[in-house]
């Protein structure tokens, strides 16, 4: 038999029903640099039990990407993107391939979500 506690079960209930959030990682190409942040992404992600999706794009496909998925919480790129819709925050990923600022990101990013449930 487990045991769990209260918070636990709510953790695991709430994370059952929540909606997923969205997020977009983009760099120049969408090959090695968006595919090892997106891991970090969502290693963040089942950390803090935040029921997520991760999608990959070039900087240039982000507005089609957005347009496609219809909802995106969060965009983290590794350059400079041009996002039409200003209302979807955008962070630099660069801390996690530098590992400078690493932390402080990761608060960033649930801060952000916890923000949008």
């Amino acid at each position: 038999m487990v045991n769990i506690t209260n918070l636990e079960f709510n953790q695991v209930r709430n994370m059952s029903t929540q909606e997923p959030v969205r997020i977009l990682v983009a760099c120049g190409t969408a090959i090695a640099t968006a595919t090892y942040v997106a891991e970090k992404v969502r290693k963040i992600l089942e950390k803090h039990n935040i029921r997520g999706e991760v999608y990959q794009a070039k900087a240039q496909e982000v507005n089609y990407f957005i347009k496609m998925l219809g909802k995106v919480n969060l965009i983290l790129a590794t350059t400079f993107v041009p996002v039409e819709d200003k209302s979807i925050p955008v962070l630099n990923a660069m801390p996690f391939l530098t590992g400078i600022g690493e932390a402080d990101l990761e608060k960033k990013i649930i801060n952000i979500l916890q923000s949008k449930k």
